[in-house]
């Protein structure tokens, strides 16, 4: 997997929306002082990957912004397999999968929902959905 982009939005530290990338082929290093919400990047990213957007529980209610009711959202852009892809999850109210795949130019919708959860866990990981917090 490459990674093109990363968005977030009402997600721990950031309540309004962040986008890092687009990223430059070969190494991107994210360097910036403590308590900056790098760790957040990272977890909001393996949250979109890998989990079902229909999780539900104190750990998933812990990603919104403190004392704020806000669905967390998180947009991933990506390529595997010579292949661009854009995942886009928001979770808990409203939850939603939204997959594309770049197409002539555009992206355009691939799959939505579980099956795009799915798909995408799958052609990361080689291994069934189940495996995977939230599955179903």
């Amino acid at each position: 997997m490459i990674l093109h982009s990363i968005r977030i939005g009402s997600w721990r530290y950031f309540v309004n929306p962040v986008q890092v990338g687009p990223f430059s082929d070969g190494l991107n290093v994210l360097h910036a002082p403590n308590a900056t919400g790098k760790s957040t990047l990272f977890e909001a990213l393996l949250r979109g990957l890998l989990d079902n957007h229909g999780v539900s529980g104190r750990e998933v209610e812990a990603l919104q912004p403190w004392g704020r009711h806000l669905a967390p959202s998180v947009t991933v852009e990506f390529s595997h397999g010579g292949t661009d892809y854009r995942l886009a999850k928001r979770f808990l109210n409203r939850p939603s999968s939204d997959l594309e795949r770049r197409e002539n130019g555009g992206f355009v919708r691939l799959s939505k929902g579980d099956v795009a959860d799915q798909f995408v866990r799958e052609i990361l990981t080689r291994e069934p959905a189940g495996a995977w917090v939230g599955a179903s």
